[in-house]
């Protein structure tokens, strides 16, 4: 009696997890449009990428201008692009609708994800690398170029603001200074929630910027792998890597399972950097 009251008891969690995995989640999340995902293509893609429905678009984001032009290079495929998706139990709120004013180039390299919420004003050159995600509540202009290295990650409430929208007339030196400049993140890179990027800004590849911060200079000197932080940003700490792996990732996961107790999870001597890389 006992292990049937125990059974049922497994088969009624794992339908009550199943069900708000699937169905619960499913009525809040940003459906599948597509009739502005027709829209969208048509109009800012070139005819021959376009009838390959390189973005899905989800919910109805707010286009505010559509002179711009965007196009893939390199792979272009049917929902390449996922524009206004919500993202379910991310830490960030995920309501609201992306804001788009494009009335500049938009690059797409691969993969990519944008999440709801945000707002992207493209006057000059956005240039998104393969498996790139823009996250939720994200503010990104790009009034004269910026470029985002593949496999980075923009997280929640974070912004990258080549300009800053206004002239500033510098009566000292008699002069009024140009307010947009070029901002490059490499690859790999990991800018976690509520830091700002301001023009002039160029971090390398396999940086992960502290939340809260502000890059607001070219810092292509620091090493790969780093953590910075403050504002503004300064070298923190050296050797420090995201874990894309699932593998890698799951295999921590289990260790801290079977080992409550434990603070770290040892890394195995000898094992590469490459670790950390996606597998997926």
């Amino acid at each position: 009696m006992n292990i049937r009251k125990l059974t049922w008891s497994k088969l009624i969690g794992f339908a009550r997890h199943y069900y708000s995995l699937y169905i619960v989640r499913a009525l809040w999340v940003h459906w599948f449009n597509p009739l502005y995902t027709l829209y969208f293509n048509l109009i800012f893609f070139p005819f021959k990428q376009a009838v390959r429905f390189p973005v899905f678009v989800y919910g109805w984001p707010r286009l505010f201008a559509q002179t711009g032009h965007l196009r893939c290079i390199g792979s272009c495929y049917p929902g390449m692009v996922k524009l206004n998706c919500t993202i379910a139990g991310a830490p960030q709120y995920s309501g609201g609708n992306v804001e788009l004013n494009l009335w500049g180039d938009i690059i797409f390299r691969g993969k990519c994800v944008i999440g709801s919420g945000s707002r992207l004003t493209v006057c000059g050159l956005l240039d998104l690398g393969a498996d790139t995600k823009i996250m939720n509540f994200c503010n990104i202009t790009a009034e004269s170029v910026v470029r985002i290295g593949a496999q980075s990650w923009i997280v929640h409430r974070c912004q990258v603001l080549d300009s800053n929208y206004h002239y500033i007339a510098d009566f000292k030196h008699g002069m009024v200074k140009k307010r947009a400049h070029p901002i490059t993140i490499g690859n790999y890179c990991w800018v976690c929630n509520s830091s700002t990027i301001t023009g002039g800004a160029v971090i390398p590849n396999k940086i992960i910027v502290a939340s809260n911060s502000l890059v607001n200079k070219d810092m292509s000197n620091i090493p790969e792998e780093s953590i910075i932080g403050g504002i503004p940003a300064k070298l923190v700490a050296i050797g420090y890597r995201r874990i894309e792996s699932h593998q890698f990732e799951g295999e921590v996961n289990r260790y801290f399972m079977l080992h409550p107790e434990a603070d770290m999870y040892p890394i195995p001597e000898g094992v590469g950097h490459d670790i950390c890389d996606r597998d997926w």
